[in-house]
C-alpha cells in the first residue's frame, strides 16, 4: 500500500458512495473531491466534504497510516493547520488537533482487487500485462498517451535549456554551443563534451572563425588531451604549440582528460574525431543557431549537419579531414537537440508555430533504434516515427523502471479494471 494508490481511488471514486463514516462514527459525503496539490503542503486543495451535518470547504490529507501524520512532522507545519480530512489505508494513532480535539479521520473502503491490480504491477517483470494493456487501450487511446508522452520528454529537455539560458544571461549562442558540444558525445562521452564546452566560451569560437587550426587547437587543449600517450607524437606537436599562446591569451583551464572514454567504441566515434566534427560544423555555418531557428524544412536541418571535409583546411594537423555524419547520427542531433530547441525557443518567445515545427520534425523522422524500442517493438507496439519512440522512452525511463505504475495510463486501467493477468 502507498499514497498513490490511496490517491488514485480517491480521485477516481473507487469507494463506495453510500455508507462512509469517521473513526469516531460521523457520516462522510463527498461533494467536491478537490484537486491534486503538486506543491508542498497538503495532498488535496479546494475539497468539499459533508461530514456529520456540517459542511467543510478545505485541504484532504492522504497518509497509509494515520501515525505518518507526525511521522512526517505535519504537526509542526502550518500548511498543514487548515485540513478538514484525513484520509487513510489503517487508523493507528487518532490524530488531534492542537486544542485536544480529534481530526475527522476516513478510512477508505474500497475492493481488493484493486489493491491486488497495483501490487501485481509493482512486482512484476513481465511485460505481457501491460501489453494487454495497450491492447485493450486501443490505437486511438494509445496514440493520444504517446502525445502527452512525447511532449513530457520534449518539455523536460527544453527546461534544461531554458535553466542554461538563464544561467547565460539570456545568451542563445552560448547555450546551443554549450548543448551541441554536449550532443557530439553520444552517451558515453556526453559529460566530457559538456564540461569541454563550458570551458570555451562560444564568443572564442566566433573569434577564431576564420582560423580552424586556433579552433581545433584551443578544443584539443582544453580537452587535455595533449597531457595523453595518444597525442604525444609529433603530428600533435604545432596544435600543442597554438593552444598553449591561446590559453595564455584567453586565459583557458583545460578540463581532467580522465573523463573522456575511447574503448568500446570505433574510432570514427573517437572523442577527437568527434572535435573535428564539432568544430566542422561550428565554422561552416555561421550563426548556427540562428540558422537552425529559420529554417522552415526538415531537409534544410539534416543539410546544415552535413560536414564538408573539404570546406574547412586545418593545415596544422596533418591528415586533417573529418568524417561526414550519418544519418542515423544527424537524426539523433535533430532529436535531441534541434527540437528541444526549438520547443525553448516557442516556449520563450510564445511561438506556436515553431512549437508546431518541432513535433512536425519528429513525426518525419524515422523511428530511433535502441534496446529501449526494440523492447517494444518485440512486445508489438511499433512505432511509425521518432515521435512514437520518444513517447517509448519517455513511458520506459519515467514510468516503467521507477515502478510509476498507477501514472502511467494503461497502469491506471489495468488497476481501475482490477486486471492480475
Amino acid at each position: 500500500m502507498n499514497e498513490k494508490l490511496l490517491s488514485f481511488i480517491w480521485f477516481n471514486s473507487l469507494y463506495p458512495q453510500q455508507g462512509l463514516v469517521t473513526t469516531e462514527g460521523e457520516s462522510v459525503s463527498i461533494i467536491k473531491r478537490g484537486f491534486t496539490n503538486n506543491d508542498s503542503g497538503p495532498d488535496v486543495t479546494d475539497a468539499q466534504i459533508r461530514i456529520g451535518k456540517i459542511v467543510w470547504a478545505g485541504n484532504v490529507e492522504f497518509h497509509v497510516k494515520s501515525s505518518h501524520w507526525r511521522l512526517h512532522n505535519h504537526h509542526n507545519d502550518p500548511a498543514y493547520s487548515n485540513i478538514i480530512l484525513h484520509v487513510v489505508f489503517e487508523d493507528d494513532e487518532p490524530l488531534k488537533q492542537p486544542d485536544g480535539g480529534i481530526v475527522p479521520t476516513l478510512v477508505l473502503p474500497f475492493e481488493q482487487k484493486y489493491s491486488d491490480a497495483y501490487n501485481n504491477l509493482l512486482a512484476s517483470n513481465d511485460f505481457a500485462l501491460c501489453r494487454c494493456g495497450f491492447e485493450a487501450l486501443g490505437t486511438l487511446k494509445t496514440s493520444c498517451f504517446y502525445d502527452r508522452l512525447t511532449i513530457e520528454r520534449i518539455k523536460h529537455k527544453s527546461a534544461a535549456i531554458i535553466a542554461a539560458l538563464e544561467t547565460n544571461k539570456g545568451d542563445w549562442n552560448e547555450t546551443f554551443w554549450q548543448f551541441l558540444a554536449r550532443a557530439f558525445g553520444f552517451g558515453k562521452n556526453t559529460l566530457p563534451f559538456q564540461l569541454l564546452a563550458q570551458s570555451v566560451s562560444f564568443s572564442i569560437i566566433e573569434k577564431n572563425r576564420h582560423s580552424p587550426s586556433n579552433i581545433l587547437s584551443i578544443l584539443y587543449g582544453q580537452a587535455g588531451f595533449f597531457s595523453l600517450p595518444r597525442f604525444a607524437s609529433d603530428q600533435y606537436l604545432n596544435l600543442q604549440r597554438e593552444y598553449y599562446y591561446q590559453k595564455q591569451k584567453y586565459g583557458l583551464e583545460a578540463i581532467n582528460p580522465a573523463a573522456w572514454k575511447f574503448s568500446g567504441m570505433r574510432p570514427v566515434s573517437f572523442p577527437d574525431r568527434r572535435i573535428q566534427q564539432l568544430m566542422t560544423l561550428v565554422v561552416r555555418n555561421e550563426n548556427l543557431f540562428s540558422s537552425i531557428t529559420d529554417t522552415q524544412t526538415l531537409d534544410n536541418v539534416v543539410d546544415i549537419f552535413h560536414i564538408d571535409s573539404g570546406a574547412v583546411n586545418c593545415p596544422i594537423l596533418p591528415n586533417f579531414s573529418p568524417q561526414q555524419l550519418g544519418s542515423d547520427t544527424i537524426n539523433l542531433l535533430i532529436i535531441n537537440l534541434v527540437v528541444p530547441f526549438l520547443y525553448a525557443y516557442s516556449t520563450i518567445y510564445k511561438s506556436d508555430d515553431t512549437a508546431q515545427r518541432a513535433i512536425s520534425f519528429l513525426e518525419s523522422l524515422p523511428p530511433e533504434k535502441n534496446s529501449v524500442t526494440k523492447f517494444f517493438s518485440n512486445n508489438g507496439l511499433v512505432s511509425a516515427s521518432a515521435f512514437d519512440t520518444q513517447a517509448q522512452l519517455q513511458l520506459f525511463n519515467e514510468y516503467c523502471k521507477p515502478k510509476k505504475c498507477i501514472e502511467c495510463q494503461v497502469g491506471r486501467y489495468l488497476v481501475m479494471d482490477g486486471i492480475t493477468h
